[in-house]
């Protein structure tokens, strides 16, 4: 990013810093998340207009109740009531200790609960670690950005979930296998939070922890993510017509994971691949099943960058940012027309 980057982020967050984590009942704030995929995707003079009309729907921060301390931290993990009182100890931990430092410890012992927010807890925390270490870069000013951070660490230590079972990989099976032997849902998932979903729809899938383990370990932790976020991409668009805000988390959470790794210690890799799968393969139990036959994927080419950029920003929706910039970060690494289709179909059905 550059100066003027920065300064257009930087002042996006002033602006969402009173904002509550949730609004109406559930939904999450993507205010943060939304901005500094804008200033990614090149369109940083969008962000200013574009928060003009999302704060409006947002609530105002909640406040701090009582304390959490380095002894009684386990038990408010999944107590959204205390998301304030985290944050206020989160900050306290950054304003000791180098953010990279925090980062890494309490990625680490906050990986199980993966699920926390629909991924939103790890995704926020990802956009907010990987605009620090760009700030650093640019001798940028970081008190904002290192905010967020204790935010998006708040967030996911408040709606911590685990789901069903050990996320370890230490099967035989290829991805593709692996995802084929993943125990179908009978029927659609009822409307409401995804988080629910996943609550309700993993309850009696007896077989999910062993088909989860079923994977083969990766080789090569980035390109497994890379091999995740591809080939859910293509689930999305296979069935994510219905319902497509819930399989698109299981391409922009492992997307803005991946990331953010160069930042933390190599030990951290394998558990947070092993998580995203888990968490991957939880969405496509509950959200790709009920009896569909999966859509053909797309034939010609998509759209250009440029046209899908433009179309993001004129939908105006969160998610179909987030996952345009998520496709277009996986393309530039491999190109395929799949991100570029994935990206256009979320702009059609969400704008």
């Amino acid at each position: 990013m550059g100066a003027a980057e920065n300064d257009v982020l930087d002042e996006g967050l002033s602006r969402l810093a009173s904002t509550g984590p949730e609004f109406r009942g559930g939904l999450s704030n993507h205010g943060p998340m939304a901005a500094e995929a804008l200033v990614r995707l090149g369109r940083a003079g969008e962000v200013e207009r574009w928060l003009d009309e999302y704060i409006k729907r947002l609530d105002e921060a909640p406040s701090p109740s009582d304390r959490i301390t380095d002894q009684t931290w386990r038990e408010a993990l999944g107590e959204l009531r205390r998301v304030a009182d985290w944050e206020r100890y989160f900050r306290d931990q950054l304003a000791l200790e180098p953010w990279r430092d925090v980062l890494a410890r309490w990625w680490l012992r906050l990986l199980p609960g993966l699920a926390a927010g629909a991924t939103h807890g790890v995704i926020r925390t990802s956009h907010a670690a990987r605009s620090l270490a760009a700030a650093e870069g640019a001798a940028a000013e970081t008190a904002w950005r290192t905010d967020e951070l204790a935010r998006g660490l708040a967030y996911w230590a408040a709606r911590y979930l685990e789901l069903p079972g050990s996320p370890r990989t230490e099967g035989r099976l290829g991805l593709a296998a692996a995802i084929s032997g993943l125990p179908a849902a009978a029927a659609e998932p009822a409307p409401g939070l995804i988080t629910e979903g996943l609550t309700t729809g993993l309850r009696d899938k007896v077989g999910f922890a062993a088909a989860v383990g079923a994977l083969r370990a990766p080789a090569d932790v980035p390109a497994r993510l890379l091999a995740l976020a591809r080939e859910f991409t293509r689930i999305f668009l296979a069935y994510g017509r219905r319902q497509p805000i819930a399989l698109l988390h299981a391409v922009t959470a492992p997307v803005a994971a991946r990331s953010v790794l160069p930042l933390l210690p190599g030990e951290l890799a394998r558990p947070t691949c092993d998580a995203l799968w888990q968490v991957g393969a939880a969405l496509y139990v509950v959200y790709a099943g009920g009896g569909r036959a999966p859509e053909p994927l797309p034939a010609g080419a998509p759209p250009s960058q440029d046209e899908l950029v433009d179309g993001a920003v004129s939908a105006g929706d969160e998610h179909a940012i987030k996952l345009t910039e998520a496709c277009l970060r996986l393309n530039a690494e491999q190109p395929a027309p799949v991100f570029g289709h994935a990206s256009a179909r979320a702009i059609e059905l969400l704008g």
